[in-house]
């Protein structure tokens, strides 16, 4: 059989359109380049305190969305001044949930610590940030210390309000604060859209920064883009965190 020229040119040209939809496809999805891993001492963010009234098995699935350069060690950048991590809780919080926040510089000073009650939660994806009372983070790294505690019956029968309090799960990891480059700076102030400024900060390999800009924006929207949610799950899939995190992104949570 054959062919045309006409039909020849056709079948090239329709070739040609998909070859360029693909790439172009390719060049709009958030890439995470990963920095270098550091090579300091790693903290563990192994779960403590399970107890005898198992805090492990009440929020069991607990997980920071942190990428894991190496076994129990879970470290990203940012360029924020305060910072937010996100948390998946898949078992959601009863309101009342006592929550211990905090966070330490390189010598292990605690440079700031608080404890709060959170609101009722459905499972899904929580956020908390550093709050405007801490001072801007240096460009160092830190750790933070992450503390959810299970609380039933009293010590005393005759003082209701002395609850028994056990051990907490506890989730360790690291932010290390390094300055903007100026590339990315710059396309920073070229960014059109949040999602143009995700992008900018996972090539950087900025990932606190990147998911942070998802994240709020699925946060408030009363109907979240696409766009922002297929960039969010690719992110986390590039991390495999993607089994990590429920569909759903809570407005919890305030420290």
């Amino acid at each position: 059989m054959k062919f045309k020229p006409s039909q020849i040119a056709l079948s090239v040209s329709l070739l040609s359109v998909v070859s360029i939809s693909q790439f172009t496809s390719a060049q709009q999805r958030i890439r995470f380049t990963p920095p270098p891993s550091p090579s300091t001492s790693t903290p563990s963010d192994r779960g403590t305190g399970a107890g005898a009234r198992g805090c492990d098995k009440e929020f069991a699935g607990l997980k920071a969305l942190v990428p894991s350069p190496s076994p129990n060690d879970q470290w990203g950048l940012t360029v924020s001044d305060r910072p937010t991590i996100w948390f998946n809780i898949p078992t959601g919080v009863k309101a009342g949930t006592l929550v211990e926040w905090k966070l330490r510089n390189a010598t292990n000073k605690v440079i700031y610590r608080t404890t709060t009650r959170l609101p009722k939660t459905d499972p899904g994806v929580v956020s908390f940030s550093i709050p405007e009372s801490v001072a801007p983070l240096a460009v160092s790294t830190y750790q933070w210390d992450f503390a959810i505690y299970c609380e039933s019956g009293t010590r005393d029968p005759n003082n209701p309000s002395d609850d028994i309090i056990d051990r907490p799960l506890v989730k360790k990891g690291r932010v290390q604060k390094v300055s903007v480059p100026p590339a990315l700076q710059q396309e920073l102030a070229e960014a059109k859209t949040p999602l143009d400024q995700a992008k900018a900060y996972a090539r950087y390999g900025i990932w606190y920064d990147a998911l942070t800009v998802l994240g709020k924006q699925i946060q408030t929207a009363q109907k979240p883009d696409k766009a922002i949610l297929e960039a969010w799950n690719e992110l986390l899939r590039q991390q495999k965190l993607e089994g990590k995190a429920s569909a759903t992104v809570t407005s919890c949570c305030k420290l």
